[in-house]
């Protein structure tokens, strides 16, 4: 059963794991859970595939502290019949993304939520008649940040859901004629059943009051946001967010629901100057963009991992950076409203480069952002039924 207690804020549980910031926690160090899924393949039907899951969680937290979480590593090993038909179409190699499904239970619910963007990574098929004649898959990715509000526990497990998208080519990069290969895979069903479970990590402190989540505006939802951001060179200065997106209106319970977000950054014509002095032609890098949350009762701060593409350095004026987030599926197993707002938090990771490609002597550098206060941050509301 898939229940949630938010759209993008379980997705701070998403990956089932978290490395605490210094304030909050000490981490007990990599966490590691060996699971067989089932999963459909062309040619060969269902297929075993074990898997090795990896990751880091902390031992405690401190509420309205940021948990900040490792990246997801998983190595799936695909058995020798699906190897036999992935070289049957002259496949050579492999990669894609993939999705995987987290289960979280915090303050009395219980969710369940989809987590994109992760990369599966570019695989050799073995040769005939190599040995074992198995093949390792690579997958990792991000895994979002959250902040609790009052104090719980957070039990966390791998979800019985697991989604990947494989693009298979030939020797000579051209596409085979599986192309690309949807794989839905869940966990084993055995007798006992495979235990999932990851971690309960105890958070403790003083209840804080969470951050409001406005007012849900109409659907799809375009609004600007201001928030004070630090620069090298620069300072603290405004930058506006154009944030864009779709949460739908209603929802059925145990029902996937797939929300959609992307943010625009509108860096001033300062912070442009300081880039241009150093010679970057190009920035990029990535970004962390906070969502609260309200259901039933409950309120949580997740950061959403995402990216931000290279684009190019004006001559001169402002620099729109737009940002490409992870946003998660969820599904909730409780009638409730959801209402979800933009959270206090942007915070950017950006490479400058010169027009050769190499990085400027600002090296990367961080840009944290406060969403300055006295701003309707409401971005939807689900009701669940």
């Amino acid at each position: 059963m898939r229940r949630s207690a938010a759209v993008v804020a379980v997705a701070a549980l998403a990956a089932g794991a978290f490395v605490a910031s210094a304030q909050a926690a000490t981490a007990l160090g990599e966490v590691t859970k060996n699971l067989t899924y089932r999963c459909a393949f062309p040619l060969v039907g269902q297929q075993d595939v074990a898997a090795t899951v990896k990751i880091t969680i902390p031992d405690s937290g401190t509420t309205g502290v940021r948990i900040v979480n490792s990246d997801l590593k998983i190595t799936a090993t695909l058995s020798v019949p699906i190897v036999n038909a992935l070289r049957s179409f002259q496949t050579a190699t492999t990669e894609g993304t993939a999705t995987a499904d987290v289960d979280a239970a915090y303050d009395g619910k219980n969710m369940t939520i989809g987590i994109p963007g992760l990369k599966v990574a570019k695989q050799n098929v073995p040769p005939a008649g190599s040995t074992p004649g198995t093949m390792p898959v690579d997958i990792q990715g991000p895994t979002p940040s959250l902040i609790v509000y009052k104090a719980g526990t957070v039990s966390l497990a791998a979800g019985a859901v697991f989604t990947a998208k494989i693009d298979t080519r030939k020797a000579d990069g051209t596409p085979t004629a599986l192309g690309i290969l949807n794989v839905p895979c869940t966990v084993k069903t055995t007798t006992p059943p495979q235990d999932r479970s990851l971690a309960s990590v105890p958070v403790t402190g003083s209840n804080v009051t969470p951050p409001s989540t406005g007012t849900a505006p109409s659907q799809p939802f375009d609004k600007t946001l201001t928030y004070n951001c630090t620069f090298p060179e620069v300072g603290a200065v405004n930058v506006s967010g154009r944030v864009q997106g779709t949460i739908p209106a209603t929802g059925t319970v145990n029902s996937r629901v797939q929300p959609t977000a992307s943010i625009a950054a509108t860096l001033p014509a300062t912070v442009v100057d300081a880039l241009r002095n150093h010679g970057a032609a190009t920035v990029g890098g990535k970004a962390v963009a906070d969502v609260t949350n309200s259901y039933n009762g409950t309120s949580i701060a997740i950061g959403i991992p995402g990216t931000v593409p290279s684009t190019n350095v004006p001559a001169s004026g402002d620099l729109t950076a737009p940002i490409s987030l992870n946003t998660p599926s969820v599904a909730v197993g409780a009638a409730g409203t959801l209402a979800l707002g933009a959270g206090p938090q942007l915070n950017g990771t950006f490479t400058p480069l010169k027009a050769d490609g190499t990085p400027t002597d600002l090296g990367t550098f961080n840009a944290p952002c406060t969403l300055n206060p006295g701003q309707d941050a409401g971005l939807g509301a689900i009701v669940f039924s």
